[in-house]
């Protein structure tokens, strides 16, 4: 009579759950405080109870779960931007908020650094779990960290342990864009040799799978967007299992992605390898659940997974927790925000920045004008001509038609003022030439599509490109001709009446960011930057505001769309710009009803 089999039942398989947010910009609550109202869902208090329910039911399935955070975090919203001046410690309403929600690790996103590292380094200390950079090099980060391990811990029957390793990389500008807050000579090392070299450390170290944290965009296999090829250059190192991406705002799965080369949008693979980013501002949870096999030889891989996202909608209730560590400091803000700091005679809006150039573009533009000619007063470019340089900020896109400025005739308060400067962008003077001017403003233009003369209800903007890469230089007067191939859209570009000249020399008033190339603008060395400005850009806001000195510039609109004889166009603003619409009477506007979104179309003749 054989020995009873007392060797334990195992199982070759496995299933684990990868929970996802990413760019959440400081949003704890659903509360918009530019316009101080409710919104329909968003923030952190709804992914909380996204995040519960995700838990609970992978918990009846037997699924470990592992919460993750992919960056710019700490920045974003007034309330954020308040905190910041706040002391650390554990009741700090974004630190209580993240350790409620037991994060196993975070990854840094280039705005996480808009506030400086001193203060970054004091939430670093008050977080139950670490902060992640693998590609930052010559500083001293910590405590934020490399990488982590995560154990996992599975059912007694798994067939041998897990331990995850965890990277986290930024996009390579990110070093150029925060030096005002980093060392001189901190670099960002190329994300895909960081994640080469940390991967083989974790797994000498005892990882089994690799997960990135990858805060850029998904980019393009032939990296005509210039962003390095983002997300295909990270899985082409083939070292990564499984991919979280963000920075652009955008979400996949999505039918965003349904020709993207290299893109498996239904899948949501980035060659080959399971991949999401959920949104922002809290739009989303990111769900990834991954089927795991186990061979003795080769040891853990991915045998199938299902990627897909939760929306963060206005059925969500907000969970108690948060909205209570967060409730004090939330009024706070608001009481703040409501206070009176100017009046303009003017309605002050974005509606139309795609279309003209806005008032909005015009103010940001007029408080770096300030800034900068102040901080050359009697210096050596003192006699330089300035511009100055202003995006379409508050233009709708991918962050729906919320994402307009409106800012009615009368007072000017300063939640106003918040979001007219959503950024902690440092202004800075750049020596510039004319022929520099004119690659700027053709970069500027990749952002309308090519129009064919012949053809019915084109859409007029790129969806691919964000509103954000749309500068307007003031100063200059120019035509845009998007019938014309990219790069050769501006014609008659005029400076005081006459044709610019390539070696005119100029000052361009424009922010740390831009100088530094976001955007896929060309970087200008180092040695053309003619001054830094400390001064907040808000306050000179509200000072251009309360003056009565005369304009630089006269009052004709910087540029116009070249006249194509004809040709009709699409464009998607928000509903409240038909009270505006007589501001593009010559474009002769028709309202084409709305989408699904919320958007009002436009057709326009140009």
């Amino acid at each position: 009579m054989s020995a009873p089999d007392t060797q334990k039942k195992t199982s070759p398989r496995v299933r684990i759950r990868l929970l996802a947010t990413t760019d959440l910009h400081g949003h704890l609550l659903p509360h918009d405080y530019i316009k101080d109202q409710p919104t329909q869902g968003g923030g952190l208090a709804g992914l909380a109870r996204l995040i519960t329910e995700a838990r609970d039911s992978a918990r009846i399935e037997g699924m470990p779960v592992i919460l993750l955070d992919n960056g710019d975090t700490f920045q974003g919203t007034p309330l954020a931007t308040y905190l910041a001046d706040c002391a650390v410690d554990v009741d700090h309403p974004i630190v209580a908020a993240l350790n409620h929600l037991k994060y196993d690790a975070l990854g840094l996103g280039n705005h996480d650094l808009d506030h400086g590292l001193p203060y970054l380094r004091a939430v670093a200390s008050r977080l139950d779990m670490p902060i992640l950079n693998s590609n930052l090099r010559n500083i001293d980060i910590s405590p934020l960290q490399q990488s982590t391990l995560l154990p996992v811990y599975l059912d007694a029957d798994a067939p041998a342990p897990l331990t995850l390793g965890v990277l986290s990389v930024l996009p390579p500008q990110s070093a150029a864009w925060q030096s005002h807050h980093l060392a001189c000579r901190t670099s960002l090392e190329q994300p895909a040799a960081a994640i080469a070299t940390g991967a083989a450390a974790l797994r000498r170290n005892g990882a089994d799978l690799i997960v990135v944290l990858g805060h850029m965009g998904v980019g393009r296999i032939d990296g005509s967007n210039n962003d390095a090829r983002a997300a295909h250059s990270l899985v082409e190192t083939g070292e990564i299992d499984a991919l979280i991406l963000g920075h652009t705002h955008r979400r996949l799965p999505s039918t965003d992605y349904a020709s993207r080369e290299g893109v498996d949008f239904q899948k949501s693979t980035v060659g080959n390898v399971p991949t999401i980013m959920a949104g922002h501002a809290g739009s989303d949870l990111g769900i990834m659940d991954l089927t795991l096999v186990h061979d003795e030889k080769t040891g853990w891989r991915i045998l199938d997974h299902h990627a897909y996202l939760r929306p963060n909608g206005g059925n969500v209730k907000p969970d108690p927790f948060v909205v209570e560590i967060a409730q004090t400091t939330h009024e706070t803000v608001r009481c703040h925000l409501t206070e009176q700091v100017a009046t303009t005679p003017t309605h002050l809006h974005s509606y139309f920045s795609l279309m003209r150039p806005a008032p909005t573009q015009q103010l940001t533009a007029l408080a770096q004008y300030r800034q900068v000619r102040d901080a050359l007063r009697d210096g050596p470019f003192g006699d330089l001509p300035v511009l100055s340089c202003a995006a379409a900020h508050g233009a709708g896109g991918r962050d729906g038609p919320a994402n307009y400025v409106n800012i009615p005739a009368g007072p000017v308060l300063r939640r106003h003022i918040a979001g007219l400067n959503p950024f902690a962008n440092q202004t800075v003077g750049l020596r510039i030439t004319g022929a520099q001017l004119k690659n700027w403003l053709e970069h500027a233009a990749l952002l309308f599509n090519l129009l064919r003369p012949d053809a019915p209800a084109q859409m007029l903007i790129d969806r691919d490109i964000p509103a954000f890469q749309f500068d307007t230089i003031f100063g200059l007067h120019y035509q845009i001709d998007p019938s014309a191939s990219p790069l050769n859209r501006i014609s008659q570009l005029e400076f005081g009446g006459n044709p610019l000249q390539p070696d005119q020399e100029f000052i361009l008033a424009t922010n740390r960011f831009r100088a530094s190339g976001g955007g896929g603008f060309p970087i200008l060395p180092a040695s053309l930057l003619a001054c830094r400005v400390g001064t907040q850009l808000g306050e000179t806001m509200i000072e251009v505001l309360n003056s009565t000195d005369p304009q630089p510039w006269d009052t004709n609109p910087p540029w116009r769309f070249a006249p194509l004889g004809g040709v009709e166009a699409i464009v998607l603003t928000h509903p409240e710009a038909l009270h505006s619409i007589s501001e593009i009477s010559h474009l002769k506007p028709k309202s084409q009803g709305t989408t699904p979104e919320g958007f009002i179309r436009l057709s326009v003749t140009l």
